[in-house]
Parts: C-alpha cells; structure tokens; sequence
C-alpha cells in the first residue's frame, strides 16, 4: 500500500497580552509567558511527529516486494523444491539488501523522541525480526546468486532452510503489525484532512479521493483473500462508489480551475478513471463467476490472492492503479 506522505507544519504563535488593574496581572501575565514559550516545544514535537512518520511510511513504500508475500512465495515455489530429492537448479531470495536497510531507517525512526505508539512498538519489533533474518538472508542470497547449489545440489539451501522459514515468518508477522499501525495512522490523517476540508471545494474532493481510495484498498485486500464473498464485494463495491463520488467533484473543480486560469489542468483524471474502471470491471468478472476456480495440489496451499491467474493478475492492476492515483498527489502537476 502506498503511505500519504505529510508535510512539516509551520507554526506561528502570538503573545497574548492582557490589560486591566486585577490584583492578579501578575500571575496571568505569567501564565501567558509560559503558554508563549510552550508554544516553540509544540511546534518541534509536531515536526518530529512529520518525520518520524516520513520515515516509517518510506520504510513500507520501498518495499515492492512485502516480506509477508515473500514468505508465501517462498513456502509455494521454493519449499517444495527444497524438500524434494531431485539437485536444486533454482533458488529464489527476498533481497536482503531491503533486509539491512529497512531496520536502519525503522531504528532511525524509532531514536526521534516525539511518541508514535501506534507504530513505535511494532517497529521495534520489525526491526528486531529483521536483525535476526539479516545474517541467513545475506548468507542465502549470496549462495543463490552464485549458483552455489548448482555445486553442491542444493545442500546448504536445506540446511539452512528451517532456520530461514522461521526467521523469515517472525519477520512476516512483525511487519503485519507494523502495518497495521502505519495503517491506522494513515488512516486517521486521511480522514481528518477529508472531515476538515471545506465542502464542495477542490481540497474536499482531492482529500475524499484519498481517503475513500484508502478505505477501498482495505476493502480489495479483503475481497482477494475471498473474491466470492458477497458482503467483501459489497464492501467494495460501496467504498469504490464514494471514491467515483469523490472523482466526479475533483474532475468538476478542476474543470472550473482550468477554465478560470486559461490554462488546462485535469487533475490526473487519467489515473483516477483508469483505477475506477478497472475496479468495476473487477467487480462485473467476479459477479460473472470468473474467480470461482477451484485450485489443487501446491496451489490450493497458497494465499487465495495467488491461486488463480486471474485474480494475481486483477490484483496486481489493481494495485498499480491505486499506487498510480495515490502518488500522483504527492507530487501534484497542477
């Protein structure tokens, strides 16, 4: 999932001075000092709050490739193989260079003093899990790369294996935590923006775009772990509503934009029709029974998102399209 990423605030403060001849000028007049002076720690705590939250969103955006799907490719493609009697001719690796780097920024994160509870302890623990699973990921990788199971058939590979799995699925399970954190906090600012925009302006619709998108991506995740759930694709499909809601008031007010300024913005309506029409083509192919397939054998054994060409394929577009919508407004064009 891709994080929203969030700007530092700007805080400007006042001194309060107050008149009159109350026996008590002093002690307000104190009180207001300290308010005052309260005023620059609250704007460095917030800042700290910003990048402590940059951090741990950029931990998450770099990783392609999640240590939890890993696992699952590597228990279905490499697991097999591995515990098969036939010389090993393959051997696939989670990169560990995102292993060494991921604990240096989630570590980085975690020293800045402002207090993210929601995301502080799970990025311990993350970074933890993935200190042990550096050393055998590295140790793996290198074999892996050099063919090394070409020369001994695969030996080191089994040897290793078990201890690997475990550190690889103590990993798996950290990082599930950590997302979920990251996500309630994403959450969270997502919708305050949504609830604090005023109505019927540009800023109202490119928040309820952002927000509403976010609530469908959760909706997805669930409709792929079960796409013939009728109440997962109605969850989908009325998240999916709000954000076409949400799109038609944004291509609206740039329309107006565009038409005031003399100068033509669309607002990246590209890649917001391009994630809604791929959505309600979803929608229409599991209603049509497309993703009834019944899987078996080493298939029937992996994550339903990955057990039928079709539904890894609607997946990945997905997917694609919601990083293509969402990103586009941390780097906006116009």
């Amino acid at each position: 999932m891709k994080y929203w990423t969030i700007l530092g605030a700007t805080f400007v403060t006042a001194s309060a001075l107050l008149a009159g001849c109350s026996d008590n000028k002093s002690g307000d007049t104190q009180q207001a000092s300290q308010a005052s002076q309260g005023k620059p720690a609250q704007a460095a705590n917030e800042q700290q709050l910003v990048e402590k939250y940059n951090i741990y969103v950029d931990v998450s955006n770099n990783l392609r490739t999640s240590f939890q799907q890993a696992r699952a490719e590597y228990i279905a493609q490499q697991v097999p193989l591995l515990e098969a009697k036939a010389p090993l001719t393959s051997l696939r690796i989670q990169n560990d260079i995102f292993v060494d780097r991921s604990a240096r920024k989630l570590d980085a994160a975690v020293a800045i003093a402002a207090p993210l509870p929601e995301i502080d302890e799970p990025a311990k623990a993350f970074s933890a899990a993935l200190k042990v699973l550096s050393p055998l990921s590295r140790e793996l990788n290198n074999y892996a790369n050099s063919k090394g199971y070409l020369a001994d058939n695969g030996d080191k590979a089994r040897q290793l294996n078990k201890d690997y799995l475990a550190a690889l699925t103590g990993v798996a399970t950290a990082e599930a935590a950590f997302d979920d954190g990251l996500g309630a906090r994403d959450r969270a600012l997502t919708k305050e923006a949504f609830e604090k925009a005023p109505k019927d302006t540009a800023a109202y619709y490119r928040a309820g775009l952002i927000y509403h998108g976010k609530l469908n991506h959760n909706d997805a995740n669930a409709l792929f772990e079960s796409p013939n759930d009728p109440k997962a694709l109605a969850a989908f499909e009325a998240s999916l509503a709000l954000v076409a809601e949400s799109a038609a008031g944004w291509s609206q007010k740039m329309s107006e934009q565009s038409a005031k300024s003399g100068r033509s913005c669309d607002g990246g309506m590209l890649h917001i029709n391009e994630f809604i029409g791929q959505s309600r083509s979803m929608v229409k192919n599991i209603k049509d029974g497309v993703f009834k397939r019944t899987e078996t054998g080493v298939m029937a054994r992996m994550p339903a998102h990955m057990r039928s060409s079709s539904i890894v394929s609607s997946a990945n577009r997905y997917n694609q399209n919601f990083a293509n919508m969402i990103g586009q407004f941390n780097h906006p064009s116009c």
